[in-house]
């Protein structure tokens, strides 16, 4: 992310403002959430539907955080769309493309927030990236709630069921924050460098 300071305010950007490049930069994330989550996932158990630990959630975050509203906002989103429409789980696809466009947009809302008051610093990425995960624990409880209530079970057992399989969120979660915590300032170096 780049300033920009005039007289009155500081003013958050993506990292570029061309048009073309940001269409084939959210492209590139789209494609790197895809093949993140397809070529590397691992089975977590749980009580409700067949969750996984993947690295696909830190390339929504990136996108996010690289590339601001709109573009970023989706990008990384439609690449995990991509791998559940393609994988046997596009019944699942809309509800879990929502969720993860709200923490898409979690996530530069808190960033801009917080940009405001201490530009560029690291701590800044965590907090934002951890507000997106708070935001997939809640997604992904009322996804689980919905579906158990679907299936007959009645409200007290479907909370249960769906907070016990929080648990694969979770995991995810924190390998999200360290992911992106690693990832951003050297992604960003690069992205700087070679993208005006």
């Amino acid at each position: 992310m780049t300033t920009r300071k005039n007289a009155q305010t500081t003013v958050f950007l993506p990292i570029t403002q061309n048009k073309t490049k940001k269409v084939i930069l959210a492209a590139l994330f789209a494609a790197l959430a895809y093949v993140s989550i397809q070529s590397l996932h691992v089975a977590i158990f749980a009580p409700i539907g067949a969750p996984f630990f993947h690295v696909g959630n830190a390339v929504v975050a990136l996108a996010a955080l690289y590339l601001g509203f709109g573009y970023g906002t989706f990008s990384g989103a439609i690449g995990l769309a991509i791998f559940d429409t393609v994988n046997g789980y596009a019944i699942e696809m809309p509800i879990v493309f929502l969720g993860n466009v709200l923490v898409a947009l979690t996530i530069q809302i808190v960033y801009k927030a917080l940009h405001r008051f201490s530009p560029d610093k690291l701590w800044l990425v965590t907090v934002a990236v951890s507000s997106g995960v708070l935001v997939k624990l809640l997604t992904d409880f009322l996804n689980g709630l919905i579906r158990a209530l679907v299936a007959g079970a009645s409200l007290e057992p479907a909370a249960a069921a769906a907070f016990t399989s929080l648990l694969a969120t979770a995991i995810n979660g924190i390998g999200t924050i360290i992911l992106v915590t690693l990832l951003y300032l050297p992604l960003k170096t690069i992205l700087t460098r070679f993208v005006k």
